[in-house]
Protein backbone atom coordinates (compact mmCIF):
# COMPACT_ATOMS: atom_id res chain seq x y z
CA UNK A 1 0.00 0.00 0.00
CA UNK A 2 1.06 2.84 -1.06
CA UNK A 3 2.13 6.37 1.48
CA UNK A 4 -0.02 9.49 0.40
CA UNK A 5 1.43 13.07 1.10
CA UNK A 6 -0.70 16.30 0.88
CA UNK A 7 -0.33 17.99 -2.21
CA UNK A 8 -1.37 21.77 -2.57
CA UNK A 9 -2.00 23.67 -5.36
CA UNK A 10 -3.37 27.60 -5.53
CA UNK A 11 -7.30 28.04 -5.06
CA UNK A 12 -7.08 24.37 -3.26
CA UNK A 13 -10.00 24.55 -0.96
CA UNK A 14 -8.68 23.13 2.10
CA UNK A 15 -10.91 21.08 4.79
CA UNK A 16 -10.72 19.48 8.14
CA UNK A 17 -9.64 16.48 7.15
CA UNK A 18 -7.06 18.18 5.08
CA UNK A 19 -5.42 19.25 8.32
CA UNK A 20 -5.84 16.46 10.34
CA UNK A 21 -3.94 14.29 7.25
CA UNK A 22 -1.57 16.45 7.03
CA UNK A 23 -0.86 16.02 10.76
CA UNK A 24 -1.50 12.29 10.73
CA UNK A 25 1.22 11.82 7.72
CA UNK A 26 3.80 13.70 10.10
CA UNK A 27 3.52 12.15 13.33
CA UNK A 28 3.34 8.31 11.52
CA UNK A 29 6.70 8.96 9.60
CA UNK A 30 8.66 10.10 12.48
CA UNK A 31 7.16 7.55 14.73
CA UNK A 32 8.29 4.66 12.48
CA UNK A 33 11.72 6.63 12.05
CA UNK A 34 11.40 5.73 15.74
CA UNK A 35 10.78 2.26 15.58
CA UNK A 36 12.46 1.13 12.97
CA UNK A 37 15.89 3.19 12.82
CA UNK A 38 16.26 3.72 16.82
CA UNK A 39 14.33 1.14 18.68
CA UNK A 40 12.37 1.50 21.80
CA UNK A 41 13.80 2.09 25.46
CA UNK A 42 14.92 5.28 27.64
CA UNK A 43 16.79 7.56 25.43
CA UNK A 44 18.30 10.43 28.26
CA UNK A 45 17.45 10.98 31.49
CA UNK A 46 14.48 9.86 33.47
CA UNK A 47 16.93 9.15 36.36
CA UNK A 48 14.87 7.24 39.52
CA UNK A 49 16.06 8.35 42.79
CA UNK A 50 15.41 8.14 46.45
CA UNK A 51 13.77 11.39 48.53
CA UNK A 52 13.65 10.86 52.12
CA UNK A 53 12.29 7.49 53.59
CA UNK A 54 9.19 6.66 51.41
CA UNK A 55 9.50 9.10 48.56
CA UNK A 56 11.07 8.51 44.88
CA UNK A 57 11.42 11.17 42.12
CA UNK A 58 11.90 10.39 38.69
CA UNK A 59 13.62 13.20 37.00
CA UNK A 60 12.94 14.95 33.30
CA UNK A 61 13.61 12.85 30.29
CA UNK A 62 12.62 10.89 27.16
CA UNK A 63 11.99 7.19 26.15
CA UNK A 64 10.22 6.02 23.18
CA UNK A 65 7.86 3.41 22.94
CA UNK A 66 7.46 -0.01 21.17
CA UNK A 67 5.17 2.06 18.44
CA UNK A 68 7.27 5.02 18.42
CA UNK A 69 6.02 7.82 20.55
CA UNK A 70 7.93 9.87 22.27
CA UNK A 71 7.58 10.14 26.15
CA UNK A 72 8.55 13.58 27.04
CA UNK A 73 8.70 14.00 30.91
CA UNK A 74 9.51 18.21 31.02
CA UNK A 75 9.65 18.33 34.75
CA UNK A 76 10.26 15.91 38.19
CA UNK A 77 7.57 13.51 39.24
CA UNK A 78 7.74 12.54 42.86
CA UNK A 79 5.79 9.43 44.30
CA UNK A 80 4.87 8.42 47.47
CA UNK A 81 5.39 4.98 48.52
CA UNK A 82 4.01 4.99 52.17
CA UNK A 83 0.84 2.77 51.35
CA UNK A 84 2.92 0.35 49.57
CA UNK A 85 3.14 -3.49 50.98
CA UNK A 86 6.02 -3.69 53.36
CA UNK A 87 8.80 -6.07 52.37
CA UNK A 88 8.06 -5.53 48.22
CA UNK A 89 9.01 -4.39 45.19
CA UNK A 90 7.29 -2.45 42.20
CA UNK A 91 8.79 -1.92 38.77
CA UNK A 92 8.19 2.33 38.01
CA UNK A 93 7.36 2.45 34.22
CA UNK A 94 6.26 5.46 32.02
CA UNK A 95 4.02 5.01 29.14
CA UNK A 96 2.54 7.11 26.22
CA UNK A 97 -0.41 8.73 27.23
CA UNK A 98 -2.75 11.52 25.22
CA UNK A 99 -5.80 14.42 27.02
CA UNK A 100 -7.64 17.45 25.77
CA UNK A 101 -6.63 20.54 28.64
CA UNK A 102 -9.77 22.63 29.38
CA UNK A 103 -7.90 25.67 28.72
CA UNK A 104 -7.51 24.76 25.09
CA UNK A 105 -11.21 24.37 24.63
CA UNK A 106 -13.06 27.01 22.69
CA UNK A 107 -16.75 28.07 21.58
CA UNK A 108 -17.26 30.71 19.46
CA UNK A 109 -19.43 31.18 16.58
CA UNK A 110 -21.71 28.33 17.19
CA UNK A 111 -19.32 25.64 17.43
CA UNK A 112 -16.75 24.48 20.28
CA UNK A 113 -13.76 22.10 20.00
CA UNK A 114 -10.14 21.70 21.59
CA UNK A 115 -7.76 23.83 19.67
CA UNK A 116 -4.94 21.01 21.13
CA UNK A 117 -4.23 18.21 21.82
CA UNK A 118 -1.75 17.41 24.53
CA UNK A 119 0.83 14.40 24.29
CA UNK A 120 1.76 13.13 27.97
CA UNK A 121 2.93 10.42 29.58
CA UNK A 122 1.39 8.23 32.81
CA UNK A 123 3.88 7.29 35.32
CA UNK A 124 2.68 4.45 37.35
CA UNK A 125 3.67 1.47 39.80
CA UNK A 126 2.86 -2.06 39.57
CA UNK A 127 4.18 -5.11 42.03
CA UNK A 128 3.96 -7.74 39.02
CA UNK A 129 6.29 -7.81 35.68
CA UNK A 130 5.75 -4.72 32.83
CA UNK A 131 4.18 -6.31 29.87
CA UNK A 132 7.52 -6.67 27.06
CA UNK A 133 5.54 -5.38 24.71
CA UNK A 134 6.73 -1.99 24.30
CA UNK A 135 3.13 -0.28 25.59
CA UNK A 136 5.58 0.76 28.75
CA UNK A 137 9.30 1.73 29.12
CA UNK A 138 10.16 0.12 32.80
CA UNK A 139 12.47 2.74 34.52
CA UNK A 140 13.29 0.84 37.79
CA UNK A 141 12.69 -1.40 40.24
CA UNK A 142 12.61 -0.19 43.63
CA UNK A 143 12.63 -1.95 46.93
CA UNK A 144 10.69 -1.39 50.14
CA UNK A 145 12.06 -2.68 53.38
CA UNK A 146 10.34 -4.22 56.77
CA UNK A 147 9.45 -0.81 57.42
CA UNK A 148 8.29 0.96 54.56
CA UNK A 149 11.27 2.55 54.04
CA UNK A 150 12.90 2.67 50.09
CA UNK A 151 15.46 0.55 50.92
CA UNK A 152 17.34 0.07 47.24
CA UNK A 153 16.52 1.06 44.03
CA UNK A 154 17.37 -1.18 40.75
CA UNK A 155 18.51 0.58 37.30
CA UNK A 156 20.39 -2.32 35.86
CA UNK A 157 20.37 -3.76 32.09
CA UNK A 158 18.27 -6.56 33.03
CA UNK A 159 15.29 -4.03 34.88
CA UNK A 160 15.71 -0.39 33.21
CA UNK A 161 14.79 -0.58 29.26
CA UNK A 162 17.48 1.44 27.57
CA UNK A 163 17.56 2.44 23.51
CA UNK A 164 20.25 1.39 21.58
CA UNK A 165 20.23 2.98 18.37
CA UNK A 166 23.53 2.20 17.00
CA UNK A 167 24.78 -0.34 19.82
CA UNK A 168 28.16 -1.41 17.96
CA UNK A 169 27.37 -4.89 19.76
CA UNK A 170 25.00 -5.82 17.72
CA UNK A 171 25.15 -8.63 15.54
CA UNK A 172 27.36 -12.16 15.04
CA UNK A 173 30.13 -12.58 17.15
CA UNK A 174 31.86 -15.73 15.07
CA UNK A 175 35.12 -17.70 17.21
CA UNK A 176 36.24 -21.14 16.45
CA UNK A 177 36.15 -23.21 19.66
CA UNK A 178 38.93 -23.13 21.45
CA UNK A 179 38.61 -25.21 24.52
CA UNK A 180 40.30 -25.28 28.10
CA UNK A 181 40.51 -28.65 29.19
CA UNK A 182 37.90 -29.99 32.30
CA UNK A 183 40.10 -31.53 34.62
CA UNK A 184 39.68 -34.96 35.45
CA UNK A 185 38.04 -35.37 38.83
CA UNK A 186 38.97 -35.57 41.99
CA UNK A 187 38.03 -34.81 46.16
CA UNK A 188 39.12 -32.45 48.44
CA UNK A 189 37.53 -32.58 51.73
CA UNK A 190 33.70 -33.46 51.36
CA UNK A 191 33.91 -31.12 48.12
CA UNK A 192 33.79 -32.63 44.53
CA UNK A 193 36.03 -31.10 41.49
CA UNK A 194 35.56 -31.45 38.05
CA UNK A 195 35.00 -34.23 35.82
CA UNK A 196 35.32 -37.27 34.82
CA UNK A 197 38.62 -37.79 33.03
CA UNK A 198 38.16 -37.81 28.99
CA UNK A 199 40.81 -37.40 25.99
CA UNK A 200 41.19 -33.51 25.31
CA UNK A 201 40.28 -32.09 22.08
CA UNK A 202 42.71 -31.64 19.77
CA UNK A 203 43.45 -27.41 18.29
CA UNK A 204 44.33 -26.61 15.04
CA UNK A 205 43.96 -23.48 13.28
CA UNK A 206 40.75 -23.92 11.83
CA UNK A 207 39.15 -26.71 13.68
CA UNK A 208 39.08 -28.26 16.97
CA UNK A 209 38.55 -32.03 16.99
CA UNK A 210 38.87 -35.10 19.24
CA UNK A 211 39.03 -38.70 18.45
CA UNK A 212 36.67 -41.84 18.74
CA UNK A 213 37.21 -41.62 22.34
CA UNK A 214 35.95 -38.45 22.61
CA UNK A 215 36.20 -35.23 24.85
CA UNK A 216 34.72 -32.55 26.84
CA UNK A 217 36.36 -28.98 27.29
CA UNK A 218 34.58 -25.03 28.08
CA UNK A 219 35.63 -21.66 26.17
CA UNK A 220 34.43 -18.04 27.52
CA UNK A 221 32.62 -16.28 25.34
CA UNK A 222 33.40 -12.66 24.82
CA UNK A 223 30.57 -10.12 25.75
CA UNK A 224 31.09 -6.59 23.27
CA UNK A 225 30.96 -3.73 25.18
CA UNK A 226 27.69 -2.58 25.11
CA UNK A 227 25.39 -5.82 24.57
CA UNK A 228 21.97 -5.42 26.28
CA UNK A 229 20.92 -9.16 25.51
CA UNK A 230 22.27 -12.28 23.93
CA UNK A 231 19.55 -13.49 21.14
CA UNK A 232 21.01 -16.02 19.05
CA UNK A 233 23.70 -19.14 19.73
CA UNK A 234 25.86 -21.30 16.79
CA UNK A 235 27.35 -24.26 16.14
CA UNK A 236 28.52 -26.01 13.14
CA UNK A 237 30.87 -29.30 12.31
CA UNK A 238 30.49 -32.80 12.00
CA UNK A 239 30.58 -35.90 14.13
CA UNK A 240 30.50 -40.04 14.46
CA UNK A 241 28.25 -39.32 17.43
CA UNK A 242 26.80 -36.64 19.81
CA UNK A 243 27.39 -33.25 20.57
CA UNK A 244 26.30 -32.28 23.83
CA UNK A 245 26.26 -27.97 24.03
CA UNK A 246 25.25 -26.13 26.64
CA UNK A 247 25.46 -22.11 26.93
CA UNK A 248 25.91 -20.76 30.29
CA UNK A 249 25.72 -16.96 31.66
CA UNK A 250 28.26 -16.43 34.66
CA UNK A 251 30.08 -13.77 36.18
CA UNK A 252 28.44 -11.36 38.83
CA UNK A 253 24.30 -11.22 39.58
CA UNK A 254 23.78 -7.52 40.42
CA UNK A 255 20.03 -7.69 41.73
CA UNK A 256 21.02 -10.63 43.85
CA UNK A 257 24.18 -9.65 44.89
CA UNK A 258 25.93 -13.10 44.14
CA UNK A 259 27.86 -15.18 41.97
CA UNK A 260 25.96 -16.53 39.06
CA UNK A 261 25.98 -19.58 36.53
CA UNK A 262 23.01 -20.33 34.84
CA UNK A 263 22.69 -22.42 32.36
CA UNK A 264 20.84 -20.95 29.29
CA UNK A 265 20.84 -23.58 26.23
CA UNK A 266 21.60 -27.32 26.81
CA UNK A 267 21.34 -28.80 22.99
CA UNK A 268 21.98 -32.77 21.65
CA UNK A 269 23.28 -31.97 18.32
CA UNK A 270 24.25 -35.34 15.53
CA UNK A 271 24.57 -35.76 12.26
CA UNK A 272 27.91 -36.36 10.05
CA UNK A 273 27.33 -32.50 9.26
CA UNK A 274 25.31 -30.36 11.82
CA UNK A 275 24.91 -26.55 12.00
CA UNK A 276 22.82 -25.81 14.72
CA UNK A 277 21.09 -22.28 15.23
CA UNK A 278 19.67 -22.01 18.76
CA UNK A 279 17.29 -18.86 18.85
CA UNK A 280 17.66 -17.56 22.80
CA UNK A 281 16.85 -14.31 24.34
CA UNK A 282 18.37 -13.22 27.56
CA UNK A 283 19.34 -9.94 29.16
CA UNK A 284 23.21 -9.28 30.09
CA UNK A 285 24.45 -6.63 32.14
CA UNK A 286 27.86 -5.14 32.46
CA UNK A 287 28.66 -7.86 35.13
CA UNK A 288 27.47 -10.71 33.32
CA UNK A 289 30.10 -13.47 31.15
CA UNK A 290 29.44 -15.81 29.08
CA UNK A 291 30.86 -19.62 28.47
CA UNK A 292 29.94 -22.81 26.48
CA UNK A 293 30.62 -26.13 26.97
CA UNK A 294 30.89 -28.69 24.86
CA UNK A 295 31.13 -32.46 25.31
CA UNK A 296 31.58 -34.81 21.86
CA UNK A 297 30.82 -38.40 22.11
CA UNK A 298 32.50 -39.98 18.99
CA UNK A 299 35.21 -38.35 16.55
CA UNK A 300 33.82 -34.76 16.22
CA UNK A 301 34.98 -32.08 14.40
CA UNK A 302 34.45 -28.48 15.46
CA UNK A 303 34.56 -25.41 13.06
CA UNK A 304 32.26 -22.99 14.46
CA UNK A 305 30.83 -21.18 17.72
CA UNK A 306 29.06 -17.67 17.49
CA UNK A 307 26.93 -15.49 19.84
CA UNK A 308 24.27 -13.25 18.65
CA UNK A 309 23.95 -9.68 20.87
CA UNK A 310 21.72 -6.65 20.82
Amino acid sequence: MSIKRLNYFTHQFLREQDFKDEQAYHVEMRRRHNRLLHGWGVVSGLEVQKKGEREITIGPGMAIDKEGRELVLSETVTRDFTALERSSHTHVTIAYAEKWDEADHQAAGGVEGYTRLTESTEIKESKQDPPKDGSVVTLARVHVDDVGHVHRIETEASVRKLIAPSSPAAGWMRLPFKPVRVAAAKSVGKIHIGADEEVDFIIDEDRTYCEEKGAKGWMSIPVPPGAKSIVGFRIAGTTHGNVTVSLVRTGWNLPENRGERTELVKEIVSGASFHKDIHVDFNLDESHALAVWVKAEGQTEIWLVAAKFE
